[in-house]
């Protein structure tokens, strides 16, 4: 095998790597979903150990980046390639982060078993979801068009935040929900909210490593 042969090989198992590490997230971040919306206790309490596998994968990748910079020097798209890399790890491992925020929500409510139900957090959640699994796709076929329909739909998800707010708003002055659970449900909502920004983060990465532009500093 040419040296060259050898460095395509290292790209390819660097690609799966991060394709694994998605999949981890997106396993988690259901689990933190289904935790608090079925208050499975032990299931949250599951996710946030869980947690700790992403942030030891984050590393592996980011050593292995590392390595390859140092041994083979890349330059071009290669040194565009591992950059959105180390910068999509980064946003994985925050999205597992809030996964676990998630879980943490309802071992903090353990008490607040008096659940209000707000429609718009399913398809809040099950769009953030879409949005991780479309910005991993569009990295493995370097898929711009995908990119920039992930970016395109953090709005909706915008959307549905406010009318969380606004369901909860209500729900409070209408003395319908229960403080503590409002709270921690608008916490949920954030922590949705971010999980989208995080997407778009790597979808805007994708679309760096492909074109060589990024959307927020057009000048890397």
């Amino acid at each position: 095998m040419t040296n060259r042969n050898q460095f395509v090989t290292e790209l390819e198992n660097l690609k799966l790597e991060l394709i694994q590490m998605g999949d981890l997230v997106i396993a988690n971040l259901n689990d933190g979903f289904s935790s608090f919306f079925t208050l499975d206790l032990k299931l949250a309490e599951q996710t946030i150990k869980n947690d700790k596998i992403v942030n030891a994968t984050e590393q592996k990748i980011e050593k292995t980046c590392l390595r390859i910079i140092m041994k083979e020097q890349p330059v071009a798209s290669d040194l565009r390639l591992i950059t959105a890399v180390l910068k999509m790890i980064t946003d994985l491992e925050r999205i597992g982060d809030h996964a676990a925020d998630i879980s943490k929500m309802l071992i903090f409510m353990e008490k607040t078993k008096q659940i209000y139900p707000i429609s718009s957090f399913e398809p809040m959640a099950e769009t953030c979801n879409m949005m991780i699994k479309n910005a991993l796709q569009s990295f493995v076929n370097e898929d711009l068009v995908k990119a920039n329909f992930v970016i395109q739909t953090d709005d909706i998800v915008d959307d549905l935040f406010e009318k969380i707010k606004r369901t909860v708003s209500e729900a409070i002055r209408k003395g319908e929900i229960d403080a503590d659970y409002a709270i921690y449900a608008m916490m949920v909502a954030k922590y949705l909210e971010r999980i989208a920004d995080h997407a778009v983060n790597i979808s805007e990465w994708v679309i760096y490593s492909v074109t060589g532009e990024h959307v927020n500093t057009p000048d890397l």
